[in-house]
Parts: C-alpha cells; sequence; structure tokens
C-alpha cells in the first residue's frame, strides 16, 4: 500500500494551517512574514531536491551499460518506487552520508538482481530511521579486521579477555568514555534485527573480531553499497 507522503499528511497540513495562521494574525508584519518565510523555505527545498535528482541521474547514467538509458529505466516500475521514496526521505535530510547512502539504494534497485520489492522498501525505511552513525557501527560489526584495515586506525590489543564496547571504541572514537552511547546506537541495530550477538560480555580476542551481523544486515549493507565501485581485486 502506497503511504501517504509526510508533507502531504493530514495532520501536516493541519499543522501547517495552523502555523500560517498565526504568523498571518501578527500585527502588520504577520503577511510580508508569512510570505518570506514560504518564498525563501520553498527556494531552499527546490534546490535541495534539483541537487539530488542531478546527482541521482549522474549516477543512473554511470551504470547505462547495465541497466540502459533514462527510459530504460523508467520502465522498471520498481526502480520508479525506488526514486520515489528515496526523494521523499532526501527532501528531509540534508546530510551528505545519508543521501548517498539513498542515492546508492537507487542505484541498486535498478539492477537484475536486486533485492525484492518489499525488501527494498523495509532497506529505505531503515536507511531513513537510522542515522550515518548507525550504519557505520553496522560496518564495524560486519567486518572487524576490514574496518581498521581500511581506517588505518589502531586495533585493540587486549591482554586475557575482550569485551565489544572496547573494540567498537577503538574503532569508532567518537564513542570513547560513552559506553551509555554506544548501548545505544546497538539497541538500534538489534531492535532491527541486523546484529546477531548481545553488546555485554567478556570474550576472547578472536571472537571479538569476529562478524556478527545478521542476513539481514549483511543484505543491507549490500543494497547501501555503492554498485559503481570496482569488485576487490583477488
Amino acid at each position: 500500500m502506497e503511504a501517504t507522503p509526510p508533507a502531504h499528511s493530514d495532520r501536516r497540513e493541519g499543522l501547517q494551517k495552523a502555523a500560517e495562521m498565526v504568523i498571518a494574525s501578527l500585527p502588520v508584519v504577520g503577511g510580508a512574514l508569512q510570505i518570506a518565510f514560504q518564498d525563501a523555505m520553498g527556494r531552499s527545498l527546490i534546490e535541495r531536491r534539483e541537487r539530488w535528482l542531478t546527482e541521482l541521474a549522474e549516477a543512473v547514467n554511470d551504470l547505462r551499460d547495465k541497466i540502459g538509458d533514462y527510459s530504460d529505466a523508467a520502465k522498471n516500475a520498481a526502480f520508479v518506487d525506488a526514486v520515489v521514496t528515496a526523494t521523499q526521505i532526501a527532501d528531509r535530510t540534508s546530510r551528505t552520508e545519508k543521501r548517498k547512502l539513498l542515492r546508492n539504494a537507487v542505484l541498486n534497485a535498478a539492477l537484475p538482481d536486486s533485492p525484492d520489492e518489499d525488501l527494498q522498501q523495509l532497506f529505505f525505511d531503515l536507511v531513513d530511521r537510522l542515522t550515518p552513525t548507525h550504519i557505520q557501527l553496522l560496518m564495524v560489526l560486519a567486518d572487524p579486521p576490514g574496518w581498521f584495515d581500511r581506517t588505518g586506525l589502531t586495533r585493540p590489543r587486549f591482554a586475557l579477555s575482550s569485551n565489544r564496547p572496547a573494540l567498537i571504541e577503538a574503532a569508532m572514537p567518537q564513542f570513547a568514555g560513552r559506553r551509555d552511547l554506544i548501548e545505544r546506537y546497538y539497541g538500534a541495530l538489534q531492535n532491527n534485527s541486523l546484529v546477531i550477538a548481545p553488546l555485554g560480555g567478556m570474550m576472547t580476542e578472536n571472537a571479538a573480531f569476529q562478524p556478527i551481523t545478521s542476513e539481514l544486515g549483511r543484505e543491507f549493507l549490500t543494497f547501501i553499497e555503492d554498485p559503481r565501485k570496482p569488485a576487490p581485486s583477488d
């Protein structure tokens, strides 16, 4: 079932109309203030969407050997659904990292081996609700050794035993000394069935460096990976 775009929901329209009435009722400057605000916001939102669609068009063009030209891609109903869904999410964020994830997801939706439409919608919902920090943490947990190799960060050295929060702090320095934040972000991954192991508990160093993403988590990461990247060499 097609969801009503948040920008046009009854609740959103009601709040917008109420705000418009308050602004318009201000003495003398109310009408002018309303017009100025709507004009400024309107131009900003239009520019945001134009940037998004331009970036997306350029990325789709890079894959034309796999998906054809724009007219060919537009015949793919699932791809059109993906573009509409991603555009609605992109309208609500200015974060470059999230917009890149949305772009990658749209590109993967256009490929012949893309996930089924229900799974695609589930993945778009995850991109919408999770922050880039959630995604980064999931990437760490999917391949801890690879994360340290790619980032150049120093691997933690454990004496007799280790624990996952210490590994996460070493992999994501912004979490240093913030066990509360680690629990919050990790809990969101657990609640969405993206990881299969608890956060706490002592373990061997070897166990700490093992991937713990679920099958769903791995599929999600694949869906938001840029398909234009060359395959890793053996």
